[in-house]
């Protein structure tokens, strides 16, 4: 099973996805960007994104009423941390993005216009309310309200 996860939730799909962010936002922190993959690579919270689209998602709100989505989030987030690493140091090295005190991109790139597959778009349709979701909260807030422990 391990196995199946990874290659369902791989560098190059992360990748897509920490682009695809650091496109809408100006910079990024370090420890918020390790929030993201388990947040978008799961489909149940993916899917509750989307069907939620035009309504008022509150992060705190969500984490309430959909325990069953929530309940693995840690377990995913420490799954997903090695992902998200090398995703970042894959891009780093590329020269797409430059890692410092945060992270921000230095090309940005267009993916909309790219085909990457159905599943990385229904992601990137899900990226917008994501961030509009978490953008009011700390780091530290996400990290508590969703219940992560290291």
């Amino acid at each position: 099973m391990k196995e199946i996860y990874y290659v369902y939730n791989n560098e190059a799909i992360s990748s897509c996805i920490f682009l695809s962010i650091l496109n809408r936002v100006e910079t990024l922190e370090i420890a918020r960007s390790c929030l993201i993959l388990p947040f978008l690579l799961d489909d149940r919270t993916l899917n509750h994104i989307i069907n939620n689209e035009f309504t008022e998602l509150n992060l705190e709100d969500m984490v309430r009423e959909q325990p069953t989505i929530f309940v693995s989030f840690n377990k995913r987030f420490l799954s997903l941390l090695p992902v998200a690493i090398n995703s970042l140091v894959l891009l780093n090295k590329s020269k797409q993005i430059k890692i410092a005190q945060s992270i921000t991109n230095n090309k940005p790139m267009n993916l909309e216009e790219q085909d990457l597959g159905d599943r990385f778009n229904k992601i990137n349709k899900a990226i917008p309310i994501f961030l509009s979701m978490i953008e009011d909260y700390s780091t530290a807030q996400l990290y508590k309200i969703l219940n992560v422990q290291l």
